[in-house]
């Protein structure tokens, strides 16, 4: 992987330090002058979204009018039925959006148009009928497109939810582009980042406390578990007792409390382990690659965690991805 979606300037730097020759694509609609001036004149970006006329004049105005941009317009989506709806907060309207194609048209040599479905998105029509809005605004707009943006979203198994296999969304995206007026030398991109490497990563975490079927834990919603609080996401758990012998006790399901002193670090689950599970063991629990240690904080000074690298398989496996290692 060498071209990058980057949303700041911490992102362009660590990408930058990490890949000196890498592409990157400052994907985020709403920027600071500072952080414009920075990415094109230091790091040698030149990819830019926008969603208003604003962002355009001050991407124009911090690089000087460059010549060498390429721009690409974010489009509103209605809202959709994706776990992590995305549709509030970014993209220009249909009227917007067609204004802004033909205004970037004028002073970029690459123009784009680009949309997000929303993130954890299990129904594959949802990208077809995202590039239908996206060809209508193209075709109102009279301009000659170089890049469609499909955004990300692509969905991964957690436990009680296995999606379509990738090549149904494949699919529904060929089907989407096959149906719009795009000209023979457009480049498709999209930005793909829990279907690559949610299985990348399990936490493994001890059991403090056992109170009934809560168990208090030594990790968190201010930690790596963030998704498991609000957002309610389960993830895969299995038990680990590397000092004495497992027994056949058979599996209840448990709901955990983080180490810190809200109440509201909670994770309802339900997480099934075996109904022995005590204070000392060891729980393994998958998928954390997507927004697991991104989200840690240093709440309560709870913000130690060791990294190891495994090469076991994940702990849930998704239809249609060839995943050959792990971390945890």
């Amino acid at each position: 992987v060498r071209h990058f979606d980057v949303a700041s300037p911490g992102e362009i730097r660590l990408i930058r330090q990490m890949f000196p020759d890498a592409v990157l694509h400052y994907m985020h609609p709403v920027k600071g002058r500072q952080a414009i001036r920075n990415a094109y004149r230091q790091y040698g970006v030149r990819d830019f979204v926008l969603d208003s006329r604003e962002e355009l004049d001050k991407i124009l105005e911090e690089t000087d009018g460059a010549t060498d941009l390429g721009l690409v317009v974010r489009l509103a989506l209605p809202k959709g039925n994706a776990v992590y709806d995305l549709s509030g907060k970014f993209g220009a309207d249909l009227t917007d959006a067609v204004e802004l194609l033909r205004a970037a048209r004028a002073v970029a040599p690459k123009l784009g148009l680009s949309f997000h479905v929303g993130s954890q998105m299990l129904d594959p029509s949802a990208y077809e009928r995202a590039i239908a809005l996206a060809g209508f605004v193209i075709a109102e707009s009279g301009v000659v497109l170089d890049v469609l943006d499909v955004g990300g979203g692509f969905p991964v198994s957690y436990p009680g939810v296995t999606p379509p296999p990738l090549g149904d969304f494949m699919a529904a995206i060929a089907r989407g582009i096959a149906a719009i007026d795009l000209p023979a030398h457009c480049r498709l991109w999209c930005e793909p980042g829990r279907a690559l490497v949610a299985p990348g990563v399990s936490l493994v975490v001890q059991v403090v406390k056992r109170r009934g079927n809560e168990l208090f834990i030594n990790d968190g919603v201010y930690g790596a578990l963030s998704d498991a609080g609000v957002p309610g996401f389960r993830f895969p758990a299995r038990l680990i007792r590397p000092f004495e012998a497992m027994t056949d006790a058979g599996d209840e399901a448990f709901s955990f409390y983080g180490p810190t002193c809200d109440s509201a670090d909670k994770m309802a689950g339900p997480f099934h382990l075996p109904a022995d599970v005590k204070a000392g063991d060891w729980i393994e629990l998958g998928q954390l690659g997507a927004y697991g240690s991104c989200l840690r904080t240093a709440f309560n000074g709870f913000d130690q965690a060791r990294i190891v690298e495994v090469s076991n398989a994940p702990l849930l496996a998704t239809p249609g991805y060839e995943l050959r290692s792990c971390a945890a």
